[in-house]
């Protein structure tokens, strides 16, 4: 991903300007120069979009053109945002009052931060938006109480990405157990490649990753278990994915340590690695790394022949800011409005991850076919879109490189990530 940059302020609408440049007077010479282009232009009514996704900059724009085809009248500016920057960006933005037209929150967040907050940063699309569609998942995310506040961009699963080549060079397969998988990442680094491209220095692979080896052994039940108190992460079945992630250290990618999340991803796609972890949505990001790559996806293995688990959330979910103007409000009511739609969601997922219209069955992309077999059978949720787990984030942001550093072990490393889940019975009560 690139740098981050500060969000922009909203845009200025050509009526402030023509007032800046003289009134009344300045709107008749522009008219007369610029003819009826410059009428044409007064009608579009400009809003802006935030993404966090920069490797999705031109599949973005393609969806936007789109939109901007079938709904004429509405002009939509796309800014990506450095995708680990960006809720602290969308923050900020929302305490001074100026985020995108187009407010790009959190999946989960309408649910329980926004909503409970009695503040949202986003106003009421009910009779506006027509989320019938989407999937039950999709729609629990932006319909609450019968009132519709937005839709999500996309699905996305994450799993364990397979580099084709590499696995060909040493005449290997795809893993399907534990052992397997700890044979296939020495057998590659011993030949000189990464057996498991990661990016240690940011925490996202390293959540999704023990997330996900926690979920190949204990299961949806396991993890509805651990919402509830049932079970917990020092217990010794899932116990075994943080020594895992010790046995697995010594066939990392060198220096993974330091190792960005955008470094980790060129190493991989280069056919530098052979596995890594990833999600539906970074495999355009790959490509467009390097076009040819020959990759795969599949469920993570577990410890035993036929468990498996992959973790399955949203994309931003797109809705209209309360900081915006009732007209601007509007045209970002018809882009949501459009987003939920069979043929933007087609877009979706031939361009960037999988649907979230139940309708939109098929993809021209192979991966994110692979990506639907993969999850079948093993699917959970993505973790911090359950309540009980949103402490787990912030904590990993900041301490998940005890256990790569040696300062913690793998029992203390679970027991510190158990101490930030509130079970469900000691989780606060939203506000109505």
């Amino acid at each position: 991903m690139s740098d981050s940059s500060r969000p922009e302020s909203p845009s200025v609408s050509r009526r402030t300007l023509v007032k800046a440049a003289g009134g009344t007077a300045a709107a008749t010479a522009l008219s007369a120069r610029f003819g009826r282009q410059f009428a044409f232009a007064q009608s579009d009514v400009s809003v802006s979009i935030w993404g966090n996704h920069p490797e999705w900059t031109q599949p973005m724009q393609e969806i936007i053109d789109a939109f901007t085809a079938a709904v004429p009248g509405v002009k939509v500016e796309l800014t990506e945002q450095n995708g680990p920057d960006y809720f602290t960006l969308l923050q900020t933005a929302v305490t001074g009052g100026q985020p995108s037209e187009i407010i790009g929150l959190g999946e989960g967040e309408i649910i329980s931060k926004w909503l409970p907050s009695g503040d949202p940063p986003f106003v009421d699309l009910t009779g506006k938006v027509d989320v019938s569609g989407l999937t039950d998942a999709a729609r629990s995310q932006v319909e609450v109480d019968g009132k519709v506040y937005a839709c999500p961009l996309a699905a996305y699963t994450v799993g364990l990405a397979i580099n084709n080549t590499v696995m060909a060079k040493y005449n290997l397969t795809a893993p399907t157990t534990w052992d397997e998988m700890t044979n296939v990442a020495k057998t590659v680094k011993e030949g000189g490649d990464s057996g498991l491209v990661l990016g240690g220095k940011d925490w996202v692979h390293t959540y999704f990753m023990y997330t996900g080896l926690v979920s190949s052994i204990i299961g949806f039940d396991g993890v509805q278990k651990l919402r509830t108190g049932e079970m917990k992460l020092t217990d010794p079945d899932p116990l075994k994915a943080a020594e895992l992630l010790v046995v697995l250290q010594p066939y990392y990618n060198d220096g993974f340590q330091a190792t960005d999340y955008t470094t980790s991803k060129a190493i991989f796609a280069n056919g530098l690695g052979a596995m890594m972890v990833a999600g539906t949505a970074d495999f355009t990001g790959f490509a467009q790394v390097n076009p040819n790559a020959d990759l795969g996806f599949v469920a993570w293995p577990g410890p035993e022949a036929g468990m498996k688990a992959t973790t399955t959330g949203f994309e931003l979910l797109y809705g209209a800011s309360k900081f915006a103007s009732v007209e601007q409000q509007d045209a970002a009511a018809k882009f949501v409005n459009w987003l939920a739609t069979p043929d933007a969601q087609q877009l979706v997922s031939d361009k960037i991850a999988l649907p979230i219209n139940k309708s939109v069955t098929t993809s021209t992309d192979p991966i994110r076919q692979a990506t639907v077999t993969a999850a079948a059978g093993g699917d959970v949720p993505v973790w911090y879109d359950l309540p009980e787990f949103n402490g787990i984030v912030g904590w990993m942001q900041t301490n998940f490189g005890g256990l790569w550093a040696g300062s913690v072990t793998a029992d203390q490393f679970a027991g510190l990530v158990q101490d930030q889940i509130i079970p469900t019975s000691q989780l606060a009560t939203p506000a109505a």
